[in-house]
């Protein structure tokens, strides 16, 4: 009589599924991870100012660039 058991779930992980949930779940932490990264060198960029190597013109690192390029 009692054929309908609302808390009574028939539901499994194949093989399938189951590799394809860990993969999601590996993949959104490597994710998460690599967007910590950036964040916390934008933030530590922003707080600690320009360093002394963001100060150089762009001119002299291609010079520097060419001159090494050309001793080879």
């Amino acid at each position: 009589m009692n054929s309908f058991n609302p808390h009574e779930i028939l539901a499994y992980f194949d093989p399938g599924s189951g590799s394809l949930l860990v993969q999601a779940l590996v993949g959104g932490a490597a994710g998460l991870l690599v967007f910590g990264k950036f964040v916390w060198e934008w933030a530590s960029n922003l707080l600690r100012g320009p360093q002394l190597r963001d100060k150089q013109p762009v001119i002299k690192v291609m010079a520097r660039a060419g001159s090494r390029a050309s001793r080879v």
